[in-house]
Parts: structure tokens; sequence; C-alpha cells
């Protein structure tokens, strides 16, 4: 387990026990995870700025102001967007990071933002796409192969960046790829979000934020971020605190065709944070404890022999890209992305 899932798992007793090199360590953890300010709110939140060296305490600060700087900006984005999605007919749903920190959960306090990411239907995406186009919102630039890679095999549209102000916008059609074989069922999502007090925009329920953040990450091939996205997931089923509303989080999985990345999560967060919710939501709906192929990999990855964790992120990538896409989607891209750029350096497009 690293230093930074140590001190999320149990802040007091990590800062009571803290050697200076943990410390230090703990602080690269947090800056390669973007997790510098989050940290700070939780020491604070806690009491517990007095029980931390003062160099720990200033990196903190400045990623806590740094992240203030950033909810502004969101909130302001937000306001420019929001005649436009109130004027839409259909549902524009808020994803990730952006709908955490408008509903100010705790999982966003000292979050930082890369993008905002909005969820329509698939058939309105050229729609919404072009609506934003007269808000200043361009695509980046791409070659050929990747925009149709964005627009026929993904789940979004290319970037979308303002003109001016360089906000970037994802905008999605789907949480998966189309290029999969595993159909997930988002129509639930539209019907169970719900518009934030005093604003037409649309969030998703509570389940429906955790479903997400687990798909997001039992359903794919990343790891870089795999720190960041489990104290994420904690964050999210604290948040479900009554028996009613875990039952309301297997049934929507359930509905959606996801399951084994809500159960995979569970089997993780019980074993790392020993989070009492995922072992009551093992426990009300009889699944075990014992780690499924998924949630052994996570394990391994963060710890063990540097042969395993090597072994554990190869398996990861592997796993994670053959549930993205068909084994013959799979084929076609490996060939033909490297001829497309060979193709591109004989004519001279390079």
């Amino acid at each position: 387990m690293t230093e930074l899932l140590s001190f999320f798992a149990a802040p007091a007793e990590y800062c009571r026990t803290a050697t200076a090199a943990q410390w230090t360590a703990f602080l690269q953890q947090a800056r390669q995870q973007g997790m510098t300010a989050r940290f700070y709110f939780v020491l604070n939140q806690l009491d517990l700025l007095d029980a931390v060296p003062e160099q720990v305490v200033e990196h903190g600060l400045s990623g806590a102001l740094y992240a203030q700087k950033q909810q502004h900006m969101l909130f302001y984005e937000l306001s420019l967007l929001e005649p436009l999605i109130t004027a839409l007919p259909f549902p524009c749903l808020l994803l990730k990071g952006a709908a955490y920190r408008a509903l100010a959960l705790p999982v966003s306090f000292g979050r930082l933002f890369s993008d905002i990411d909005l969820l329509v239907p698939a058939e309105k995406l050229k729609l919404v796409r072009d609506k934003l186009f007269f808000l200043g919102f361009q695509e980046i630039k791409l070659n050929a192969y990747d925009r149709d890679y964005y627009l026929n095999w993904s789940h979004q549209n290319p970037p979308l960046v303002h003109y001016q102000r360089g906000t970037v916008i994802d905008l999605h059609h789907h949480i998966y790829p189309s290029a999969s074989a595993k159909k997930i069922n988002i129509l639930p999502l539209f019907d169970n979000a719900a518009a934030m007090a005093g604003s037409d925009i649309k969030v998703p329920s509570y389940p429906h934020l955790f479903i997400h953040a687990a798909v997001h990450l039992f359903y794919q091939e990343e790891s870089h971020k795999l720190v960041k996205d489990l104290i994420d997931l904690n964050d999210l089923l604290n948040l479900l605190g009554t028996e009613q509303e875990l039952s309301a989080l297997q049934q929507q999985s359930k509905l959606m065709s996801v399951q084994n990345a809500v159960s995979d999560a569970c089997r993780v967060l019980a074993r790392l944070f020993d989070n009492t919710q995922a072992d009551r939501y093992l426990q009300l709906h009889g699944l075990q404890k014992t780690p499924s192929l998924a949630s052994f990999l996570i394990i391994k990855m963060l710890g063990g022999k540097k042969s395993s964790r090597w072994l554990a992120h190869q398996l990861w990538y592997i796993r994670g890209h053959m549930l993205k896409m068909r084994l013959q989607v799979l084929l076609y891209q490996t060939a033909a992305k490297p001829l497309h750029a060979v193709w591109r350096w004989v004519s001279g497009k390079s």
C-alpha cells in the first residue's frame, strides 16, 4: 500500500507515526496523483494541521489555493453554459469531477480539474456540439485517423476547447466506448438525474456517481491515476449511508449491467480502506470478499514484489483493452494506426 493510501485510510494514525522519509514519499505521490490540495483539506477538516511538518502544510496550502481558484473558474464556466443547457429539450448531465464540485461533495474538496464532462443522448451529440461551437468551443486539431476513432469507436466527441478561455469540454454520448462488446445501459443515468439546487443543470444520483467511477476504473486499461481513483471511490461510497441506498446501488448496477465493476470496487475498498459500507454491500447481497481477478490485480499493482507489480500492470493493460474493444476492432486498430502513420510519413503529411 502506498503512503498516499495509508494516509487516506487512517489520517490521524498516519500523522502520528509517519517519518520524515515517509512524508517525503507522501508528497511525491500526492503531486503525481494531483492530490496535494486534497490532503490539505483532510488535514484541515480533521484538525490535524499542527500534527504534520510545516513543509507538508505549506505544500498543501499552495495546492489548496490553486484548487480554490479552479473552483471559481468552474462555476464561472457553468454559469455561461447554463442558458444553453436550460434550453435543451433533452437531458444534459454534468459528470465526474465537475459534478462532485458542483454538488460540494467531500470527494471534491481540493480537487483539480482539467475539463468539464457533459453527457447527452447519442442522437443529440452533433446538435450539442454545434451549439457549443457558437459559444466559442472548437475541436482540438486531430489527424483523420484519430478523429475517426473518437467519433466511431469511443464514447465521446473529440475534446472541445474555448478559443479564448482555453476551457475544455469533454462531450460524451456514453460512459463506455462504442467499440466494446460489453453493452452498458446508460438510460438509468438520465432517468434518475436531478437538477442542482438553484440551477437547471442536472447531475447523476449518488449511486450513479459511484457506478460511473467504478466503471471508469475497473473497465479500463489505465493505471497511472490508480490511487486517486480508489480514494475517489472510497469517498463516493461513503455517501451511501443506508441499506436502502446500498440496495439502490445494487439494483442500478444490475439495470446498467455493470454489477462486476461495483462488486470489485467494494472488494478493493473493504481491503484497502476497511470501508464499512463496502463490507455491508458485499454482505447485503451475499457476495464473497475473496478477490476476483480485477480486484486481485489492483491489490498486486499497489504492493508486493517489483516483478509481481510489473506483471499485474501488464495483465491489467491487456484486460482493459480487451474489455474496451471487440477482438476484431482491437486487431484492426493495432494494425491501422501504425499503417496510417507510415502513410502520412510517405505522403509528407506528418
